[in-house]
């Protein structure tokens, strides 16, 4: 059962190795986005690196010995942001490019009590930040700033688009097309001139685009699903397209703040009897 413990100290730093033992503690062996540093380690050699990193989390404050019996034992803040990162059966995936300002990398790992936030620092290698962002709308609000989406409301006269995956790349990879050229090839795609001019102002004119992708434990394996953005003054458009293998399809939807925001709610906030605790 999971027990998160609320704490007010705001980021927990974690080298890759700590984050590891820690994870393993708990009994998770299924941290995300983290390669394990031990592979080809010799059991010895495992040993001897929990000594040294045991006392590098003694000397952080992030593990504390009982009084009594000497037994190691983990801080709150750091159960609860480690617990939910390496048990919730429940992440999301973001990745964000801005046209201006800091990009963004990271995972949210969600119950529905709390969502902690793992990113890698910029300054050192190999060394993570766990966050408490909150709730999930919480958490959700944290994001959409992070993306800084571009309007309130979408066009109800602008229909979703579809496209050929392979053909959509091909046209907007062009790096060297202007607007009026772009929105041709996209009509010519997608059979809709005024969806498409919507759609090629906001390419050209972007501010941030990024990708998403949902996971969900299924006791075996990491189940996903995943889409694309941008965000523009102008409009925001979604895209969701066909993996490798099913088909060669791409469905580009106008997408305005509060839609958006629903449906990372949605993905994020999973069923009680699913809940881990």
């Amino acid at each position: 059962m999971l027990t998160v413990h609320h704490s007010k100290q705001k980021v927990v730093t974690l080298e890759q190795k700590e984050l590891f033992f820690l994870a393993g503690i708990i009994g998770s062996d299924r941290l995300l986005g983290i390669e394990d540093p031990f592979i080809g380690y010799l059991t010895e050699d495992i040993v001897m690196e929990w000594e040294n990193t045991k006392e590098e989390l003694l000397t952080k404050g992030y593990l504390t010995r009982d009084q009594d019996s000497s037994e190691l034992i983990m801080t709150p803040t750091v159960f609860s942001r480690v617990a939910i990162a390496g048990l919730s059966s429940r992440a999301c995936r973001f990745e964000i490019k801005k046209k201006r300002g800091a990009n963004y990398k990271g995972y949210l790992h969600c119950t529905n009590e709390r969502v902690v936030e793992l990113i890698p620092t910029q300054e050192e290698p190999y060394t993570y930040q766990l966050s408490d962002l909150g709730d999930v709308e919480q958490a959700c609000k944290s994001v959409m700033s992070k993306i800084k989406w571009g309007t309130e409301h979408t066009k109800n006269d602008i229909p979703a688009l579809m496209f050929s995956k392979k053909r959509f790349f091909e046209i907007v990879n062009d790096s060297l097309l202007d607007e009026e050229t772009l929105t041709g090839r996209l009509s010519e795609a997608c059979y809709d001139a005024q969806g498409a001019a919507a759609l090629a102002r906001a390419i050209i004119h972007q501010e941030t685009e990024g990708e998403l992708q949902l996971l969900v434990w299924t006791g075996e394996k990491w189940d996903s699903q995943s889409a694309a953005f941008i965000s523009s003054s102008s409009m925001n458009w979604l895209f969701r397209m066909s993996t490798v293998g099913k088909g060669d399809w791409l469905i580009a939807t106008p997408m305005g703040q509060g839609d958006f925001k629903d449906m990372l709610l949605e993905w994020l906030i999973q069923p009680a009897d699913h809940e881990e605790r």
